[in-house]
């Protein structure tokens, strides 16, 4: 498999209808290691439950570091943050501070 965008179009197509099997297959018959293939196979991982919201950003963090206009990786990144802070996982975007102390109490 070639890293054209008709080859990753086709592969994120899948993931966004719900077809995890079929994108699964797809990746793994992709050779190359590109940004974009890397960025397909977390938005599988975190789809399938197999990483958590918060990793993938992480993961997606390290991608766009080395390649700030990564294909799909803000978007996914953007969708991950989401996902974190709706289902309350901690999420460095959502970060709160500390409730304040109570300084009768610190006696």
């Amino acid at each position: 498999m070639t890293d054209d965008s008709a080859d990753l179009d086709a592969i994120d197509e899948l993931l966004e209808a719900g077809d995890l099997e079929g994108a699964r297959s797809k990746l793994s018959q992709a050779t190359e290691q590109g940004n974009a293939l890397k960025v397909l196979r977390i938005k599988l991982s975190m789809y399938d439950g197999s990483l958590s919201p918060g990793a993938a950003m992480q993961r997606l963090i390290q991608i766009m570091r080395t390649d700030a206009n990564a294909p799909r990786a803000k978007e996914l990144y953007q969708e991950a943050s989401n996902s974190a802070y709706q289902s309350r996982q901690s999420s460095v975007s959502h970060s709160h501070p500390p409730p304040p102390t109570d300084s009768e109490d610190d006696s």
